[in-house]
């Protein structure tokens, strides 16, 4: 085997160094340094792939720990409106019950929630779970839009139900119409007067002093403002669909007929006029021209109506 001598000298020295390397060596020396600039490019490439995929990681994982901090707060809002809308709808359920409407069952507001699932959707749901969580979010938002949606035209209708109710309430007497105690009901009775047996009181005798204030129970027009023989200072308003109140042995009225008036407007005052014992107000409600007992409609003193 052939080789080259070469000889090494120490800066700074005497001493001195011969190696003998093999020739081949230097032939196959342009080949060595294009492997090791291989290997060094490669070991570089290595690297900044490790760094660049370490990165890439991170990245992911951070949005990953987004996405289910976000998808967490998303189905915290679902729930929270899952559940007001089921106390919603128990509530319009109960309006619907004092209205005397029939209530909507829980099937009926299920339909149209619901949908089929394409067979690409079911086959990423099974490899990808946030892809499957984000589709159950996504159904059940859908089924609560849903539910509004189907339930939409019923909140509609009860609305427009209850403002026709309202609208009918106006008209209908519903307070007592001065403040006082009954000295005489609804019915057959001794007239104080007269003393005739069994005659018909056609209305309900409040007393109190004179001079207390009396109020229209419900909406109307004034019909008749005069004074009677037997009613003294007297007054019928008309509600309206067959209702009217009348109002007797008044101090004062001071209303007029065709005036119209408002629940809780003053229209006279408790007096002793007409074929009377005491200050008292007779107060009658008839309906479709028949006189029936008024205290079938007052409320409770605790209760007002608007």
């Amino acid at each position: 085997m052939n080789f080259y001598k070469t000889t090494i000298h120490f800066q700074n020295s005497s001493k001195s160094m011969t190696v003998h390397m093999p020739v081949f060596l230097f032939k196959a020396w342009p080949v060595l340094r294009i492997f090791v600039a291989i290997g060094v490019l490669l070991f570089v490439v290595q690297m900044v792939s490790t760094t660049i995929y370490d990165g890439i990681l991170n990245h992911q994982l951070n949005e990953r720990q987004k996405l289910d901090k976000e998808m967490s707060q998303i189905q915290g809002t679902l729930d929270y409106l899952s559940n007001t809308t089921a106390s919603f709808f128990s509530d319009e359920n109960r309006l619907y019950a004092s209205f005397g409407l029939p209530t909507q069952d829980k099937g009926s507001r299920e339909l149209g929630t619901g949908g089929s699932v394409s067979p690409n959707s079911l086959l990423l749901r099974k490899t990808s779970p946030v892809y499957e969580r984000m589709s159950m979010l996504g159904e059940t938002a859908q089924r609560i839009q849903g539910k509004l949606a189907n339930n939409d035209s019923s909140f509609r209708t009860l609305n427009k139900f209850m403002d026709q109710k309202h609208y009918m309430w106006r008209f209908i007497p519903s307070i007592s119409p001065t403040n006082g105690r009954y000295a005489s009901a609804f019915g057959p009775r001794i007239h104080p007067v007269t003393g005739e047996v069994g005659k018909m009181h056609q209305g309900v005798d409040i007393a109190n002093e004179r001079w207390t204030p009396i109020y229209a129970p419900a909406d109307g027009v004034v019909e008749v403002a005069q004074l009677s023989s037997t009613f003294g200072n007297y007054v019928t308003i008309d509600h309206g669909n067959g209702i009217k109140t009348r109002y007797g042995h008044m101090q004062l009225s001071i209303v007029h007929p065709g005036q119209y008036l408002h629940r809780y407007q003053v229209i006279g005052y408790m007096g002793n006029t007409g074929r009377s014992v005491g200050p008292h107000l007779h107060y009658e409600v008839w309906v479709r021209n028949s006189p029936v007992n008024p205290l079938a409609y007052m409320l409770p003193n605790e209760y007002t109506v608007d």
